[in-house]
């Protein structure tokens, strides 16, 4: 008789160490400062590299957030139940999406100490990421032909959050917390004025820009 998988609890779930809400708001300076040794590719190159793992740092962490506000609900404070976990699939989903796309982009960077290094270091969960965001992308031929066999049809959080699962195909989820930080400390290396090391600092739409010494220097 199967056991009944037991929810995540976000205590399974690392979170992420990167200052990328720092690193945005950083490069969001140095638009205003002329960078002569950056051709407009490598600063094409550099931006989208940003872009796309703070898009992935943001789908994790609202994915963890989500399993954290699932650990800490009470139906009778709620009035009822909520089951935040119900969007916790489109989070991860977009997380996969976006970090295996960096994660490529910088596999094909050959003159970056910082990216060659990263690319030998993660290569096993790079592996597994790409067998997840590959059966994830057929996805719609498989459900249309009746080829999905057992397992969840999104992807999920398995093993109370330790593992992301999608069909028949686990990852560690310490194995995705670590292609994002290891992306990020590849970005912020492109940034040589940004400390990769300051503390996080909080993300949203009301920036507070500040003159630093770092930028504009």
């Amino acid at each position: 008789m199967n056991s009944v998988p037991k929810m995540p609890t976000a205590k399974n779930i690392p979170d992420l160490l990167g200052n990328i809400e720092g690193l945005k708001r950083h490069s969001f300076l140095c638009v205003f400062l002329p960078e002569p040794s950056l051709s407009q590719n490598d600063r094409k190159l550099r931006a989208w590299l940003l872009h796309t793992i703070a898009s992935a740092s943001r789908h994790y962490s609202k994915a963890r957030e989500l399993v954290e506000l699932q650990d800490n609900s009470d139906q009778q404070r709620d009035g009822g139940a909520i089951f935040h976990i119900l969007d916790v699939s489109e989070q991860i989903e977009g997380c996969i999406s976006a970090t295996f796309r960096a994660c490529i982009a910088i596999a094909r960077i050959k003159n970056l100490p910082e990216a060659i290094a990263f690319s030998a270091n993660t290569q096993k969960s790079l592996e597994s990421l790409r067998s997840i965001r590959n059966q994830f992308d057929h996805m719609h031929t498989q459900i249309t032909s009746g080829e999905t066999g057992n397992g969840p049809i999104s992807i999920t959080f398995g093993d109370e959050g330790r593992s992301i699962q999608f069909r028949k195909i686990k990852m560690d989820t310490v194995g995705l917390q670590n292609l994002i930080d290891g992306a990020y400390t590849v970005v912020a290396s492109l940034y040589p004025n940004f400390d990769k090391n300051s503390p996080k600092e909080a993300g949203g739409r009301d920036y507070k820009i500040f003159c630093v010494s770092g930028c504009l220097s």
